[in-house]
């Protein structure tokens, strides 16, 4: 959620200066009672923060004997500050918010650190991916916060111009052919080929959304590496199929990836929804000229994708359990509060409860007639509940480097995700 968070509502805002001291009430697991008041402690980062600041001032309304004292840094310093204090019990924070990418290796680290949250978490109310992300050895370890479905945004004056249909995009063999016709007819407004897509071929993004239309992680439930496996192969070879078509934008970085929608020379993004407030902020001139489509779909795939999220984690050692409770779920369950944080923040709620809110129904005029918001609400509830592991972050090293040789050298897709999985088995494999 770094990029996410920051680029949905300027494409500039940077995570703010974290104050060099910590609120003395932060030390030893939880702030307590403070003058007759509970004071609840709470660490996130920029607009994560904003929309905890709201929904405590509303929570204050009816509840003036809570104290909520909002603690704003990055999230790499909330990592560092967090396993610290995990290790030694002191000078953690009541409520901490966490990307879901990396709940699951503090979970796994320090497996008491967090309190279970089953009692206030109602599983059938949230999209099946982030409960999914949240439950690790039988307990929920976090309450489910914002989501990244994912859908493919189009230019629709290149694919008229082109005499492409955006319905007409069922695999990613068809999106290749529109490319080349794309790419022959269209240019951007400085006068270069409109390419079809952007891709950083020194990532893994391409390989892991075409792995998550077939329901499979880099790893299985029992935590063992299964990069070889038939799906992850066939994943990459297709992925590999249309980076080498000829029909991506090679880009290398955030700023480059921006700077497509700012140069207006691809024909779509295959992005979750928060990539709308990068396009609005960069592209402005692009008013009217987007919308959106369902992903082509890979040969035997039948999942939506998922990029960017995070969740929120109580202290186990707060010295107010119930009331920390009470507001982390009036913070996440009032829909209102909910669809604020969308309009303003562009924090997606994964509560469906939520989606009945009218900026849900209403869309944004600058992707033109069509709502925008329904395809993600729909592919949202259409994620794979695939296998997390602690070591999927650590491992993702290893998989951009074989993307690497896969991509820019052509080195043969079996023998290198072989190779990969011989690799992470050294490293991860469950004994």
């Amino acid at each position: 959620m770094k990029k996410t968070m920051k680029k949905i509502v300027s494409g500039g805002l940077s995570l703010l200066a974290l104050s060099s001291l910590f609120l003395s009430a932060c030390g030893n697991g939880g702030s307590g009672k403070q003058g007759g008041k509970t004071t609840l402690t709470v660490w996130a980062w920029d607009v994560a923060l904003k929309q905890l600041e709201e929904a405590g001032k509303v929570y204050q309304e009816s509840h003036p004997d809570v104290e909520l004292k909002f603690e704003e840094m990055g999230t790499d310093q909330i990592y560092k500050k967090l396993s610290t204090s995990l290790a030694t019990g002191n000078g953690i924070a009541d409520i901490i918010c966490i990307e879901g990418e990396y709940l699951v290796g503090y979970a796994d680290k320090f497996p008491e650190g967090f309190l279970d949250l089953s009692d206030i978490v109602e599983e059938k109310d949230f999209l099946p991916s982030k409960i999914s992300e949240v439950k690790y050895n039988d307990k929920i370890q976090a309450f489910p916060w914002d989501a990244g479905p994912e859908a493919l945004f189009y230019r629709t004056d290149y694919f008229e111009e082109a005499g492409v249909d955006a319905a007409s995009l069922k695999t990613w063999e068809d999106l290749i052919e529109a490319g080349k016709k794309i790419e022959a007819t269209c240019k951007t407004p400085s006068g270069d080929p409109v390419k079809m897509l952007p891709m950083d071929p020194r990532k893994t993004n391409f390989y892991t959304l075409m792995r998550s239309q077939l329901g499979k992680g880099a790893f299985d439930e029992n935590g063992n590496p299964i990069v070889n496996s038939a799906e992850s192969i066939q994943a990459m070879k297709e992925a590999a199929k249309v980076y080498e078509s000829g029909v991506c934008l090679n880009y290398n970085g955030w700023d480059e990836y921006e700077q497509t929608v700012v140069n207006q020379s691809v024909a779509c993004i295959p992005e979750a929804v928060w990539m709308i407030g990068t396009i609005k902020d960069k592209g402005p001139d692009t008013k009217g000229k987007w919308s959106v489509v369902d992903l082509p779909m890979i040969s035997g795939g039948q999942y939506s994708c998922n990029n960017g999220g995070s969740d929120i984690v109580i202290n186990a050692k707060t010295k107010s359990p119930d009331i920390a409770k009470d507001f982390l779920k009036f913070a996440m369950t009032d829909t209102k509060l909910q669809a604020s944080g969308f309009e303003n923040f562009g924090l997606y709620p994964s509560y469906i409860p939520s989606y009945e809110e009218e900026v849900f129904s209403k869309g944004d005029p600058f992707f033109g007639s069509t709502n925008v918001y329904t395809v993600f609400i729909e592919n949202g509830k259409k994620v794979a509940d695939i296998a997390t592991s602690p070591n999927s972050l650590e491992a993702n090293d290893s998989i951009s480097a074989a993307v690497s040789k896969i991509f820019l050298n052509k080195e043969d897709v079996e023998k290198t995700m072989n190779d990969l999985q011989a690799e992470l088995e050294g490293k991860f494999a469950k004994k």
